[in-house]
């Protein structure tokens, strides 16, 4: 009897203390997952601008990266902040804003954007928080992939992250000016590409004048140089014949055009502005992601 009670509280600790492991793995190894020690918002920033946990850059290169980060967040007010993983638990999008959060980017300008990859399945994502969120629309933010998409898929990180970079220095720049960059913004041209289309537009005018200029030259090499005007001569003469314009009446159409009744979309069709999402802190935040 003795026995069997033993051999019974044994094996009642052995199954607590595997319950107990069981709870505890999961807990330890999301723990380790996450890049943030706690699920609340601190009221400073926790972490440099620059964390690449995937070791895509040199030690000069990081140095580098984090030096331009800083210069321009200090310069716009705003965090400018770029992760790299090798992999991550749950939605990229969901990670990219919590890391914003709960490492407390957006308390030093209530403003930043945070650009994210993780390299596992080759994913990115931005997230943008407080007036960053309207600096960076979602027309720009593709329109900065687009600069960034040709140094992804090359391998050339350290290309891509100064691109991110001076894409945000550009768009904080009009910002500042009090202009998106968002659908329907058009480039400012310099003297460069004024020069450029002025000699385009020559070279085009040259050549479609010279064309019928060669046509009609040739036409002309059968022409022979007439001694009097008797070849003009109409044969017979020439008569003069009355001619009436009789106005009959006046016919106006008149075709209503259509009103614009768009109002624009917002979102991934470019109708122009922001989408907005809530993270898990209750935060809101734009943003965008993808492969590449």
């Amino acid at each position: 009897m003795n026995t069997l009670l033993k051999y019974k509280n044994k094996t009642a600790s052995a199954i607590l203390l595997f319950l107990i492991l069981v709870m505890l793995l999961p807990v330890n190894a999301f723990a380790a997952d996450v890049l943030w020690d706690s699920y609340e918002v601190p009221s400073t920033r926790q972490k440099e601008r620059l964390l690449d946990n995937a070791d895509l850059l040199s030690d000069s290169e990081e140095a580098a990266l984090l030096r331009k980060l800083d210069s321009l967040s200090e310069q716009w007010n705003c965090n400018i902040v770029v992760l790299t993983v090798d992999s991550h638990n749950g939605p990229i999008q969901d990670y990219a804003d919590d890391y914003f959060d709960y490492n407390g980017f957006g308390t030093d300008y209530n403003s930043g954007i945070l650009f994210m990859l993780s390299m596992a399945d080759r994913e990115w994502a931005i997230s943008t928080y407080g007036s960053a969120i309207q600096t960076f629309t979602d027309y720009g933010q593709s329109r900065m992939m687009d600069n960034m998409m040709p140094y992804l898929r090359d391998g050339d990180y350290s290309g891509a992250f100064n691109a991110y970079a001076e894409t945000c220095d550009y768009y904080l720049a009009l910002d500042e000016e009090g202009e998106a960059y968002d659908v329907g913004y058009q480039e400012p041209r310099t003297s460069a590409d004024i020069v450029r289309m002025l000699l385009i537009s020559i070279v085009i005018g040259l050549v479609v004048a010279l064309f019928p200029v060669l046509h009609m030259k040739s036409q002309l090499k059968t022409v022979k140089t007439a001694t009097n005007a008797a070849n003009y001569e109409a044969k017979g003469g020439m008569k003069l014949n009355v001619n009436r314009d009789t106005f009959v009446r006046t016919q106006v159409t008149k075709t209503p055009i259509p009103k614009d009744t768009d109002s624009g979309s917002r979102g991934s069709s470019f109708g122009g502005g922001s989408s907005t999402h809530s993270s898990s802190s209750g935060s809101s935040h734009g943003g965008s992601h993808g492969h590449f």
